[in-house]
């Protein structure tokens, strides 16, 4: 099942899910104004699928902002022992994404509806 996401202004991604396994593609330029929709994404990828799968290989650009959701959300993901996998990395990016330590996560006591929030159901 294969769910392309394109709209003015946000995040472009796909959205492939096989069984519990859920591959996002992220596409094109993570930046500051994209922090509310990718704060979904990633919480849809941590508390929605089994296993969740983010393929960079489409990104072009990650700025400060979004560079540390997504490595708070993978810190968040190892410490509810359900670790996304982060695939096609940029180069730059690689030494400092995994880094981890407690107070990179998340806290997760609350659970927002992403499934309506994120509109890609």
């Amino acid at each position: 099942m294969n769910f392309p996401i394109t709209m003015n202004n946000k995040i472009n991604f796909t959205f492939e899910q096989f069984n519990n396994v859920g591959i996002f593609s992220l596409i094109g330029e993570l930046t500051a104004e994209h922090e509310d929709e990718l704060k979904l994404i990633l919480m849809r990828a941590i508390h929605g699928m089994d296993r969740a799968v983010l393929n960079m290989k489409k990104v072009t650009r990650i700025d400060l902002t979004c560079f540390n959701l997504l490595r708070k959300a993978y810190c968040t993901s190892l410490r509810l022992k359900s670790p996304i996998i982060i695939t096609e990395v940029p180069r730059k990016y690689i030494n400092e994404i995994y880094k981890c330590d407690f107070s990179d996560a998340v806290e997760t006591d609350w659970a927002p509806d992403y499934h309506e929030s994120a509109n890609i159901i």
